[in-house]
């Protein structure tokens, strides 16, 4: 039986992510897996009152935490201020969504990080904290 151009493509492109998959997730003995429910991570990063008004950022929280292999995890900042922007970033995995409240998932057990810096427009602060993802 002789598969269509486009059957053969779609079953190449699925060979590859599986086998990228299978590849670069392997787990090691070195690898910490942590159990709760959720967790907030404080650094205090803040500027001092300007006449424009206040501006803090004082922490992220996740929930659940650890991330669950193919489950989205909520991450908030909490910030303080007018005309709010938030940039996320990720050593790994992926983001979804934007502003105050995100998603996250993963598909590879490990730690990583995710950063977060919130700006007025004047002042900025990050907050840069671990990620676990588990079983």
């Amino acid at each position: 039986m002789e598969l269509s151009p486009m059957k053969k493509s779609v079953f190449i492109l699925f060979a590859f992510i599986v086998c990228l998959t299978i590849c670069s997730c392997k787990k090691t003995n070195n690898d910490a897996v942590a159990y709760g429910t959720s967790k907030n991570y404080s650094d205090i990063a803040s500027t001092p009152p300007s006449t424009g008004g206040t501006f803090s950022f004082t922490k992220i929280t996740l929930t659940p935490n650890p991330v669950k292999i193919g489950i989205a995890s909520k991450l908030y900042a909490t910030a303080t201020g007018n005309n709010l922007t938030y940039k996320w970033t990720t050593s790994h995995g992926d983001l979804f969504g934007n502003g105050a409240a995100i998603y996250y998932s993963d598909s590879c057990i490990g730690t990583y990080t995710i950063t977060c810096v919130v700006s007025d427009g004047v002042h900025s602060a990050t907050i840069t904290i671990p990620i676990t993802v588990s079983n």
